[in-house]
């Protein structure tokens, strides 16, 4: 018999070695400690926790969305991803519908739809084909997003050799004008690759996810092991700057908020940043780097100019998948 208890704090210790050392597909997105550094007030959780006797076997980090046909059980949105998150022994095709089913269970009558972003296979120890399976024998649909991702074993110690000729052409040009690349460690170096952010951002009239307080507080307290910096300078100025997130356990770093100061677009700073990450993350032993998702509204649109940029670089694609059902 699996049984469902809804998350509190109370678990937040169990939760997050459950998800760190126990789990197939779980990372520290989906910790608590990750999570919480949102404001309580940001998001309603409704997390949940299953267990078969007195044995944790899934998770599921989730929030509530009020829309108008009612209550939405949705992957929590203070984290990428997430979905359910299953015990190692417990990833055969029996248990993991049986985990599904007594969600929908739990479900049926609280909410009126269910919306869970399973992990990507890049950053799970399996693939998630066994679960795709479960969720769609239990009557969900999905979409899916393109994502991007160097396959760094895969690729010469030369990196340029996968780039086009006009990445190398820019990176050649950054060369001449003897630009850094180098790890930024200080607090204010975060807040000048946070300024160059903003700016980056505002052309398309939106502000960053995180505010500049968060991303310190990752760095210096929440994932000190699980995010870096980098930038780019030109005479001691940033001009390029970005941040990773680090997952050691399957060997994949994840580039994000990648941003460049626009006055310097004759040589492209920001060209020279992709190709530097490439390199460290190759130096350092990662199996993969991730570029993200280049895709809006859900995949239905795809952004060609993103997408163009990272294949550029000699990337490969991958789908993330998101599953939903309308419960009642």
């Amino acid at each position: 018999m699996y049984r469902i208890v809804e998350y509190c704090e109370a678990f937040s210790e169990e939760w997050d070695e459950f998800v760190l050392t126990k789990s197939i597909n779980g990372t520290f997105l989906q910790t608590r400690n990750f999570i919480n550094y949102h404001p309580k007030e940001r998001f309603v959780d409704a997390s949940l926790m299953i267990f078969r006797k007195n044995r944790l076997i899934a998770v599921v980090p989730a929030c509530v969305i009020q829309n108008d046909d009612g209550l939405e059980l949705y992957s929590h949105k203070g984290s990428t991803f997430g979905g359910i998150i299953i015990r190692k022994d417990y990833y055969v095709a029996e248990k993991v519908i049986k985990i599904v089913q007594t969600i929908d269970d739990y479900v049926d009558g609280r909410y009126w739809k269910v919306t869970l972003k399973i992990t990507s296979d890049l950053f799970s120890e399996a693939d998630s084909d066994l679960l795709q399976y479960a969720l769609t024998y239990c009557g969900y649909k999905n979409y899916i997003e393109l994502s991007t991702y160097m396959d760094l074993q895969n690729i010469p110690e030369n990196v340029l050799e996968v780039f086009d000729r006009n990445k190398i052409r820019n990176i050649l040009k950054c060369e001449e004008h003897l630009l850094e690349f180098r790890e930024t460690k200080e607090d204010l170096e975060v807040e000048q690759f946070y300024e160059l952010l903003k700016i980056n951002l505002s052309k398309y009239g939106i502000k960053p996810i995180h505010t500049v307080e968060e991303i310190k507080n990752f760095k210096n307290e929440r994932i000190p092991n699980n995010v870096k910096f980098y930038g780019v300078f030109e005479n001691g100025v940033e001009i390029a700057a970005g941040m990773v997130f680090i997952f050691e356990q399957v060997k994949v770093m994840h580039a994000q908020n990648l941003s460049a100061d626009y006055r310097f677009t004759e040589y492209s700073p920001i060209t020279y940043l992709y190709y530097q990450l490439v390199k460290q993350a190759k130096r350092d032993g990662y199996k993969y780097l991730s570029w993200g998702v280049s895709t809006e509204k859900q995949g239905e649109v795809l952004n060609y100019g993103l997408i163009r940029n990272k294949e550029s670089f000699g990337s490969k694609h991958q789908l993330n998948r998101t599953y939903c059902k309308i419960v009642k």
